[in-house]
């Protein structure tokens, strides 16, 4: 009886407690803060393999609250890894606040832990399991964000996953946070929504676009308001703001998009709706409509390059009768998005698909990079048939010989104790030596670096990728320098890096659209800060590989003398000259479709050396990149090999992937990093010189150590781009 007591007794004792416990959780928090909310994405909208995100709403309690952040998750090879932000969240007592930290997503199939720290110990966490994770899309899904008034994009483009945002006040403070955003849309006839928007998240676009982003832009009647001077938008706009203007039709835009019905035949309350345009002065880039007057022509849509992105801008309202009521307004929207390069090859006679597709656990070209630099020197895969042979033989060897050589030859079935260990042991030995004949004995590095500078904006984007072999299993510290990223002097300004894990695109074993296991389960940190990235403590098992990516940035002033202009025939004239420090060597200037080598100076160009285009010999371009030639009076296309492993001609059809033709040459998608594509640069009035340089442009330091001795090989090229100055470059054609 006295022990049925004591257990009742306990039972009361644990109730009264989870009591007091739910009362405690229940009640307003005390002097402890702890998370209320956590968003992901843009409208619950992310992508898989891009930085993405993650506002967390905090509430401190009855004492001020000064702690720290960290996000959880996996990356690509299914690693727990966890990002930690070094900036100290300040809580008001009693107060709510919201902190925007920023992740990636290595698999569709992830969950997202976050952890309010203090002292180093965690005092509130929340878990979003995998299964109540917003919408999170594929690395190769087109992605388009729009700000404004519905304007009809998400019915135009059907295959593209359309997001609108109606609260601004989620929009991004930082530029990566529309990293995996392919194409923002702004409409800007509601002018509220467009004056909601804060100068940090206006700055924050900006640098997006300048770092290879697009924007497709469409003013009306609401110009003045939207891009005048002093607007935010007018830093975006090509050209200065004139007027807005009414026009009696726009048949220019009709014939652009073979239009069957007339703009100026739509009627509302039988009267016919006036068409309101904005005129700019001072444009710049690619006219690609315009419309003729007796003062001048008018353009209606604009594509510009602007820093290493490009605004492509339309001169009338798209959400606005008589646009909204007509039957082709899908169609245009689909020409301003689809660019003019893709429609010149769509009605190209040019031959289809010119090979099929190898199936080698990637269907984009970021894969082939990444398989071409996981190449090293000494280190081999153990051909599969070696493999399948020795299983074969060792399966032949434990039954049939073992028992007929006992049986037959020494006559002692008992023997087997021995013989079996002993073909064990020894297959275990062949093993070991077979991997110490594959495989290398110490770490090893492969780095590519690619460096683009727009001289018109001072903008510097470098983008490497890293590919560490590790010969045992073994964690791994790594940190990115870059002479690029030093304010040595002034003209050094506004600089970061990002550097993580690197993504495999596809379903393919590791892809970010493929479930991976893996051995490891204790995660690694990314460290983030102001100024640069670290990663500490990253596993990779014996013999195994890993990849990483870095996208830093700065704005450097760069002293150019180059005059690169058009002549009245249309071709390039003036000199071009190598503004950096290094020396740059296999030197081409392209424009347009035509490539200038640079002969005369040997193809190297020493820093501040410049040289006349006009005594270059100019080459088809797109002859280049896809190898074509003539045989016996025909013309001769060599077929892409998606297993090449031939980095820098990977890496050059990833620069001008669309002047190529695009996966109809290929065959391969280039969705995953197609901000490295600068074929519009090409076509939209601006010249690219494209170099390599000895010097690389990065530097690793692993375990805290520099890396120098452990790379294995080494590419660094560069691509400047000049803005070519004649009106020639900017009129319509």
């Amino acid at each position: 009886m006295p022990q049925h007591r004591c257990t009742i007794f306990t039972m009361l004792a644990a109730g009264v407690a989870v009591l007091t416990l739910l009362q405690a959780s229940n009640a307003q928090p005390g002097s402890a803060a702890h998370i209320q909310d956590v968003s992901i994405g843009l409208a619950d909208v992310s992508k898989v393999g891009y930085w993405t995100p993650v506002r967390i709403s905090v509430r401190a309690g009855a004492e001020e609250f000064t702690g720290q952040l960290s996000i959880t998750t996996k990356d690509s090879d299914g690693v727990p890894v966890t990002s930690l932000d070094n900036d100290p969240v300040h809580i008001a007592p009693n107060s709510e606040t919201i902190f925007t930290r920023y992740v990636k997503f290595g698999q569709l199939g992830s969950d997202l832990r976050v952890e309010l720290l203090t002292g180093g110990q965690t005092i509130s966490a929340r878990l979003v399991a995998a299964d109540d994770l917003p919408m999170v899309m594929p690395s190769s899904r087109d992605w388009v964000v729009t700000l404004g008034p519905d304007a009809g994009v998400a019915k135009a483009l059907k295959a593209s996953r359309v997001t609108e945002i109606t609260d601004t006040s989620t929009l991004p403070t930082e530029w990566f946070g529309y990293e995996g955003v392919n194409t923002v849309f702004i409409s800007t006839s509601d002018i509220a929504a467009l004056e909601a928007i804060t100068a940090e998240q206006f700055s924050a676009l900006e640098q997006w676009v300048t770092l290879g982003g697009r924007v497709v832009m469409c003013v009306g009647s609401a110009g003045e308001n939207a891009i005048g001077q002093g607007k935010p938008l007018s830093r975006l706009t090509p050209g200065t703001f004139s007027r807005v203007q009414t026009v009696r039709n726009l048949t220019a835009l009709e014939t652009y998009v073979a239009s069957s019905q007339s703009l100026d035949a739509i009627r509302a309350d039988g009267r016919t709706m006036p068409l309101q345009i904005c005129i700019l002065d001072n444009v710049r880039g690619r006219t690609s409509v315009y419309e003729q007057a007796a003062d001048r022509n008018r353009p209606i849509v604009i594509r510009a390059p602007t820093g290493l992105g490009q605004v492509v801008f339309m001169a009338a309202a798209l959400d606005e009768p008589p646009f909204s009521d007509w039957a082709d307004r899908s169609r245009l929207i689909e020409r301003l998005f689809q660019g003019d390069i893709d429609q010149q090859q769509e009605h190209s006679s040019a031959s289809g698909p010119t090979g099929q597709l190898v199936h080698l656990g990637y269907d984009d070209l970021a894969g082939q990079l990444r398989a071409g630099a996981e190449q090293f020197s000494g280190v081999a895969l153990i051909p599969f048939a070696w493999v399948a042979g020795l299983i074969v033989l060792y399966i032949l060897l434990i039954g049939p010989a073992d028992y007929f050589f006992l049986r037959d030859v020494l006559h002692r079935m008992s023997w087997t104790w021995l013989t079996f260990p002993f073909i064990a042991v020894l297959f275990c030995a062949l093993a070991l030596v077979l991997h110490a004949h594959f495989k290398a004995t110490n770490v090893k590095l492969n780095q590519i670096d690619l460096v683009d500078i727009d001289l018109e904006r001072s903008t510097t984007r470098g983008t490497t990728w890293l590919h560490l072999y590790s010969p045992s299993s073994a964690s791994y510290s790594l940190q990115l320098t870059s002479s690029w990223l030093k304010p040595e002097s002034e003209r050094v300004s506004d600089t970061g890096c990002l550097l993580s894990w690197h993504g495999l695109p596809g379903k393919g074993l590791g892809g970010l659209e493929a479930k991976s296991a893996t051995l490891f389960h204790s995660p690694y940190k990314i460290e983030l800060t102001n100024a640069e990235t670290k990663i500490a403590g990253t596993p990779i098992e014996i013999g195994g590989t890993k990849a990483f990516q870095a996208r830093w940035w700065s704005n450097v002033e760069l002293e150019s003398n180059a005059d690169l202009h058009l002549d009245s025939g249309g071709l390039l004239r003036g000199s071009v000259v190598n503004p950096l420090r290094v020396e740059l060597y296999d030197c081409v200037l392209l424009y347009e479709n035509w490539a200038y080598k640079l002969d005369r100076k040997g193809g190297v160009l020493g820093p501040g050396d410049n040289t006349p285009i006009h005594l270059e010999k100019p080459l088809n371009f797109s002859w280049r990149l896809t190898r074509r030639r003539v045989v016996d009076i025909k013309d001769i296309t060599t077929p892409w090999e998606q297993g090449d492993g031939d980095v820098p001609r990977i890496l050059e059809m990833m620069m001008f992937h669309r002047i190529a033709g695009g996966d109809r040459y290929t065959q391969l998608q280039h969705r995953y990093q197609n901000y490295v594509d600068l074929s519009e640069h090409l076509t939209n009035g601006r010249a690219i010189l494209l170099g390599q340089a000895k010097q690389a442009a990065s530097d690793l330091r692993l375990n805290e150590q520099a890396a120098e001795a452990n790379y294995d090989r080494r590419w660094t090229y560069y691509r400047v781009v000049f803005p070519v100055e004649a009106s020639h470059a900017t009129s319509p054609r």
